[in-house]
């Protein structure tokens, strides 16, 4: 492109001005150029040289590792419903309903903190099989999360502001033998939806959100053992195993094309509890868990240029305590409350609270 041209004979000169300059194009590429002299000085012509990825777009990558994230939380509070729903000691159809409500930060690249709800209400059974105790439940879960992004562009900064919301259904069933073993999984699928506003600016100081919309599929399997230690102290030793699959989503913000890959979510969780006054009409318990992330990988393209990874993977750990309450030895309800703390690839803590009707 010619910036400037020139009729003098004399020309122009280069001095006191910058000979490289960077563009923008969209929000999600800038572009680099040298300006030069050309035709024997007449015309001052700026060379576009190449373009890279804008930074600003890395918060997009950041809010789909979250978003996978959020996700899998629902997992966690498919077998926590599951060990309640198991730990009554009482036969029959049930109702149950349960909350789970967290703050947390995961240390993908910004290091997002998310605030998010989750719920789930479904019907099960709890029933005598030849050597130990059958408990089944189908489901309906929701989730919903918010945060804030802090981004910049043109030596500008700004805030935006982001939302999740997950919705989708199950079934679960463990089996409890007579000798401590038990052994557990669930199934279940929904759709995730994403959205952020104020999140990009283009060169023209105009700000843009987006929205995304996948699918997710996950399913768990665990076994575990409860020792007696005492007349009312028991000790659970389990290890659980957690797979999700998040499908990919494409849009376009001003122009510009974004495309998310799939996100596959292994994780390994590995704990013990112990129980006291398990069959007392109030009982406590305390615990803690290691767990490791093997994948959680979130690739994403703008216009056609790789963003950087941001990956869920690494360690977490976790220590939790609770109570759980039936009011009385022929009262239907039975109540569960658990509080629990993160530190490592997750930190933050969560708060869960179920309760359940028997027929």
């Amino acid at each position: 492109m010619t910036i400037i041209k020139s009729n003098v004979d004399t020309g122009l000169s280069m001095d006191n001005v910058e000979s490289s300059a960077v563009f923008s194009q969209g929000v999600a590429k800038l572009g680099t150029g040298e300006l030069s002299l050309t035709d024997a000085t007449n015309n001052l012509v700026y060379t576009v040289t190449g373009f890279s990825r804008n930074p600003q777009v890395d918060v997009i990558a950041s809010n789909r590792a979250v978003a996978a994230a959020f996700v899998n939380q629902g997992t966690d509070l498919v077998s926590d419903s599951l060990d309640t729903l198991s730990h009554d000691g009482r036969y029959g159809t049930k109702t149950f309903a349960a909350v789970y409500g967290n703050r947390s930060k995961y240390d993908v690249n910004s290091d997002l903190k998310i605030n998010g709800w989750s719920t789930i209400v479904g019907v099960g059974n709890t029933h005598k099989v030849k050597d130990g105790d059958l408990s089944w439940g189908v489901f309906y879960e929701n989730g919903t999360g918010n945060y804030r992004t802090y981004n910049s562009f043109n030596n500008e900064f700004f805030r935006g502001d982001g939302s999740l919301l997950y919705n989708g259904g199950g079934a679960a069933v463990r089996y409890n033998r007579d000798n401590g073993w038990y052994y557990e999984g669930s199934l279940r699928a929904g759709t995730l939806k994403s959205d952020m506003d104020n999140a990009l600016m283009d060169g023209e100081g105009n700000h843009y959100g987006c929205s995304s919309e996948s699918n997710y599929y996950g399913a768990h399997i665990g076994v575990g053992k409860v020792f007696s230690l005492s007349a009312d102290r028991e000790l659970d030793v389990y290890g659980k195993f957690f797979h999700t699959y998040t499908d990919g989503d494409s849009f376009d913000v001003a122009g510009d094309r974004f495309e998310f890959d799939d996100i596959t979510s292994d994780r390994l969780r590995i704990g013990a509890r112990i129980r006291t006054n398990p069959e007392e009409r109030v009982s406590t318990y305390y615990g803690l868990a290691y767990e490791y992330e093997f994948n959680g990988d979130a690739d994403m393209r703008a216009a056609g240029l790789d963003a950087p990874t941001q990956s869920l993977q690494g360690s977490t750990c976790m220590a939790e305590l609770g109570l759980k309450y039936q009011p009385s030895e022929t009262s239907p309800w039975n109540f569960d409350l658990n509080v629990r703390g993160y530190a490592g690839e997750r930190e933050g803590g969560s708060f869960h609270a179920q309760v359940s009707y028997l027929f």
